[in-house]
């Protein structure tokens, strides 16, 4: 789908995709407005950037809803008249790298309290996640997405965050959270409790694990967070990769990274990762 007017208008004008282009534009804390494409000579891709960039501030700068629309209207305006082969994807990724560059971090943090469909970068930590890759496993009727850092491919990536969702309506937070403790193969649980989600106030369920391989010099911690949306239940999960010369040098530099202050502030920062009820809406449009 290029990003030309035309192609623009005949996405957004579908009920479910105006819904979910409207609400990353919220989460931005602006509002959609229609794009008329305005003509603009031939320029170098690097100087397009740079032009938009030097024009661009944070949504959280402008002082109104008004203010915000205008501003993404011209945002949108000036991205597909310089960039008239851009898929929507294209912008939603510059438009992300603007956010960081400019230091946007209410935004940046409103993204991060609720994924959405049109999610393709978080910014968690301080550091890069995504773009967004996603699987659906029909055995299971559950749908995975992937936010691996700085877009490494998963066999090299250090650390992703994961998003799990298993169908509406689906099995409760405490029946995936049991499913979690059980013995699994090269998965080993630490930890666990249960408290309110910091954003719903819904039960959550929190596990603390292991993945030690045996003969391999890398296994990852993995902290998850599973609570409800909607009728459905999802679990965020953020893996962090750990090398050591054996399994029980793997197990040790795991525990004690959890136990560091990095790992307690992940564990902090992983309970305000929240996502949007309309991925109910997207995994069956996509399904089809």
């Amino acid at each position: 789908m290029n990003l030309n007017c035309a192609r623009l208008f005949d996405w957004v004008i579908t009920s479910f995709a105006l819904k979910i282009f409207c609400h990353a534009a919220l989460l931005a804390g602006i509002a959609l407005a229609p794009v008329a494409l305005v003509a603009l000579p031939p320029a170098d891709s690097q100087d397009s950037e740079a032009a938009l960039s030097k024009s661009f501030r944070c949504p959280e700068e402008y002082p109104s809803d008004r203010a915000k629309e205008s501003a993404l209207h011209e945002f949108m305006q000036n991205y597909t008249a310089r960039f008239p082969n851009n898929t929507i994807r294209d912008m939603m990724l510059f438009r992300y790298r603007l956010l960081v560059e400019h230091s946007c971090i209410q935004t940046l943090n409103s993204m991060l309290t609720d994924v959405a469909p049109l999610s393709e970068m978080l910014r968690f930590q301080n550091q890069d996640f995504g773009p967004k890759t996603e699987k659906y496993n029909p055995e299971t009727n559950a749908w995975t997405v992937w936010f691996r850092k700085d877009g490494q491919p998963a066999q090299l990536s250090e650390a992703d965050l994961i998003i799990n969702f298993y169908g509406w309506p689906g099995p409760s937070p405490d029946i995936v959270a049991k499913a979690f403790v059980p013995p699994r193969q090269d998965i080993h649980v630490i930890g666990q409790f249960e408290a309110p989600d910091e954003l719903t106030k819904e039960p959550a369920y929190f596990i603390v694990s292991q993945t030690l391989y045996p003969d391999e010099t890398y296994g990852y911690v993995n902290i998850s967070k599973i609570t409800s949306v909607g009728n459905g239940t999802y679990t965020v999960t953020l893996t962090k990769k750990i090398t050591g010369s054996s399994t029980p040098d793997i197990e040790r530099k795991g525990k004690a990274w959890f136990l560091s202050d990095e790992g307690k502030a992940a564990s902090r920062n992983l309970g305000n990762v929240g996502v949007d009820r309309s991925w109910q809406e997207y995994f069956e449009q996509e399904k089809k």
